[in-house]
């Protein structure tokens, strides 16, 4: 096995995603509460937790409620499963070359698979003779995100062969809804009842289905009737609820950085490639070491703010001029206090004196790039240092 060794010594480097696992904890039990007694809670900790650490993420959700823990690729799964973790762990995306090789331990492991296809099923199914382990298979039921999953009228002929293999055991039906952030969008009520209707013909074939999910987070704020037995959550736990909501969930995860310098520039001074923005008085400009190579979007350029904590307390300030690879431009005002060196709050939660201004969140620059949190939050690069916070 290969391992990377950084060509840069982390604490020489300015930057830092700074990780609450308290956050993630607390968001969980919050989301916890919208839940019936019957239904359980999926952490969601894939892309290495939404960019927070998968296993800082994993060990915050389950202090939070969490009884399973959800991720794409079967490596992380392993490694979840690896650090004996107090969960049950799903993972749904893999191809032919890669389930040759890990499947089997995958099994042996004790970690609940997805099927979406026949040619997947048939996979799975020599994966546990390998392991000598029934396989726990939760069929993935395409109702129109057109991606993984078995499509409704191929439903019979699946839960056929599943009935008739002795390694496979249904342990449960999914699916993934493509529009619940927007509860007023008619797709998700088509979704459940194709969803209902092909679960109801794959117990004809197999009997009773044990466990049924559907709901991700934003169903699991809007719709309590979708909650089934479990509900996967994601964005929410890392503090972006993606409606409108009064659950309590703040941001885990804080970019920060410094100035590297500080200079006064006259009225009509340029500033960065494309001289896009000059300035429109006297003032100061303040050079960050930090740009899009470390996840900031450049579609962000001259759009968003970030947080300078100066010796007279904290100012939100216009970033300007267009993102760099290696920097960003800040203005600073004509009568500034900064100083180079002074911390930087690019997104996230600065804490400090509670009526000062409060931090840029993901949002915040997911607006100004067209984009979503899910993007800025795991955009933040392998060069930027994190930090756990105890």
């Amino acid at each position: 096995m290969t391992i990377p060794i950084p060509a840069e010594d982390p604490r020489h480097v300015p930057n830092r995603a700074v990780i609450d696992p308290s956050a993630i904890a607390q968001n969980t039990r919050s989301m916890g509460t919208l839940l019936g007694d019957q239904t359980a809670l999926m952490a969601v900790v894939k892309a290495d937790g939404y960019g927070h650490g998968m296993l800082t993420a994993a060990r915050a959700a389950i202090e939070g409620g969490a009884t399973w823990l959800g991720v794409a690729h079967p490596a992380s799964a392993l490694a979840l499963a690896r650090i004996g973790l107090d969960a049950q762990i799903l993972t749904w995306l893999y191809e032919p070359h890669t389930m040759r090789e890990v499947l089997p331990e995958v099994l042996s492991s004790g970690i609940d698979v997805s099927v979406g296809s026949l040619e997947m099923l048939a996979m799975v199914a020599e994966a546990a003779r390998q392991a000598d382990r029934r396989a726990r298979v939760h069929l993935k039921i395409d109702t129109g995100m057109g991606r993984n999953g078995v499509l409704p009228w191929q439903i019979r002929e699946l839960g056929a062969a599943m009935r008739e293999d002795d390694f496979i055991e249904v342990t449960a039906a999914w699916t993934h809804l493509t529009s619940a952030d927007d509860p007023a969008d008619p797709a998700t009520d088509q979704q459940v009842e194709l969803f209902d209707s092909a679960c109801a013909a794959l117990e004809d074939e197999v009997g009773p289905i044990p466990l049924q999910h559907l709901a991700n987070s934003a169903a699991t704020l809007t719709r309590p009737d979708l909650h089934r037995d479990i509900v996967r959550l994601g964005i929410a736990l890392y503090g972006y609820p993606p409606v409108t909501t009064d659950v309590p969930l703040r941001p885990a995860l804080t970019l920060t950085s410094r100035l590297a310098m500080v200079k006064e520039v006259p009225e009509g001074h340029s500033i960065g490639y494309g001289r896009i923005r000059r300035t429109d008085r006297r003032t100061h400009l303040g050079l960050v070491p930090i740009g899009y190579a470390d996840g900031l979007h450049r579609a962000a350029s001259d759009r968003c703010e970030v947080l300078v904590r100066t010796g007279s307390g904290d100012r939100r300030v216009p970033q300007v001029g267009r993102i760099s690879m290696d920097q960003i431009v800040v203005d600073l005002g004509p009568d500034t206090d900064a100083r180079a060196g002074d911390q930087v709050f690019v997104f996230g939660d600065a804490g400090g004196d509670p009526n000062a201004p409060a931090a840029p969140t993901a949002d915040d620059w997911a607006q100004a790039a067209g984009t979503i949190p899910y993007e800025v939050l795991t955009s933040v690069s392998g060069r930027v240092t994190r930090e756990v916070r105890s």
